[in-house]
Formats: C-alpha cells, sequence, structure tokens
C-alpha cells in the first residue's frame, strides 16, 4: 500500500531541492534572491567591483559563481560595517582628547595663578639666591675654626690651638668641597644615587 501524499510523519520531510543544491553558476536574479537584493542592485555592485562575473565553460554569457558572489556580498558587508564603526571610534578619540586639553588647559591656568601669586620663582632668580646664600654660608663656615681656636687658645699652648684650627679648616673645606661637587652633577645623575 502505498502511502498518502499528506501522511509523512513531522520532521521527516525533505527540503525543497533548492535549498539543497547549490547551482555554480547563477545571473544577477538569482543572486539577488539569495542575498535579498533587486537584479540592479546586484549590477552596480558589479560595476563597483564588488561582485565578479565569469564566462563558465562551453557559454558566451557572464554569470556569477554562486558561491563567490555571496562570499564577495558578505565580505563587502562586513567592510562597509567595520567603517561605520570606525567613525565612532573617531568621535570618542576626540572626546577623550578634548577632555584631556581642558584638564590641562585647567593644569596651566592654575599655574599661571600661583606664578602671579609668588608662589613659584625663576629659575636664574633661585639659583642667583641659592649661589648668594651659599657664598654667605660659606664664609660663615670657615670663620668657625679660627672661632674655635680662640675660645681654645685660653685652656692650650698656641701650638695645639693653631693645629686645631688647621685641621678644623681643612676638614670644613673638603666638606664644603664634596657639597659643591654634588650640587654641580647633572639632575639625572643625583637621582641614581
Amino acid at each position: 500500500m502505498a502511502p498518502k501524499k499528506g501522511s509523512r510523519k513531522p520532521g521527516t520531510e525533505q527540503a525543497p531541492a533548492i535549498l539543497t543544491i547549490i547551482p555554480d553558476w547563477a545571473d544577477a536574479a538569482a543572486i539577488g534572491m539569495l542575498v535579498g537584493l533587486s537584479d540592479r542592485q546586484i549590477q552596480n555592485l558589479t560595476r563597483s567591483g564588488v561582485l565578479t562575473k565569469e564566462t563558465p565553460p562551453g557559454r558566451k554569457v557572464q554569470k556569477y559563481r554562486t558561491c563567490k558572489a555571496v562570499q564577495q556580498y558578505i565580505a563587502h558587508v562586513k567592510q562597509k560595517a567595520g567603517e561605520q564603526e570606525h567613525p565612532k571610534e573617531l568621535v570618542l578619540r576626540k572626546l577623550e582628547a578634548e577632555v584631556k586639553l581642558k584638564e590641562s588647559q585647567g593644569q596651566l591656568a592654575s599655574i599661571k595663578a600661583d606664578i602671579a601669586e609668588g608662589r613659584y620663582i625663576e629659575t636664574a632668580s633661585a639659583a642667583q639666591q641659592l649661589t648668594e646664600f651659599m657664598d654667605t654660608f660659606k664664609h660663615f663656615a670657615l670663620n668657625i675654626p679660627s672661632r674655635v681656636a680662640g675660645t681654645v687658645a685660653g685652656y692650650t699652648d698656641a701650638a695645639t690651638a693653631r693645629a686645631i684650627e688647621k685641621s678644623t679648616r681643612k676638614e670644613l673645606e673638603d666638606m664644603l668641597t664634596l657639597f659643591a661637587d654634588a650640587a654641580m652633577l647633572a639632575p639625572g645623575e643625583g637621582a641614581s644615587r
């Protein structure tokens, strides 16, 4: 007994032939149906170089390789989607750059206000003031041995007082020389010690 036409069980039905067999070659209308475009849109994509036509063996009319044309169209759509995301990234980067610019402008304004209030001094002025201070300090420090010798002279003989003065002066001069040499180091050299 032959089964009736409509008596197949659900799930055992065969798919239509168009879904199981993909032809090697197709025209613009068939490609358009596969990707959801009109014939004219497929022709425009061909003119713009997105899709390519070829001549099938033994035929004179150019057609599309079905799988290749669909893959080319998918690649084209992916590329366009990537290009549409790209401007969004650029806008985001631009906004981030503008925020950084505003922050740096705020910092610059703050520094200018601090300079106007006298919280910062110029490098040349600071160097001059430091030099004057060091000269004053050097003269003061180098006077210490003679004052010590004068104070000690009442408790010891002159030769011992003179030896203490020379020894103290030599020690101070050596320390001042080391201090001056350390101050002459370049900024990068001092940080490594």
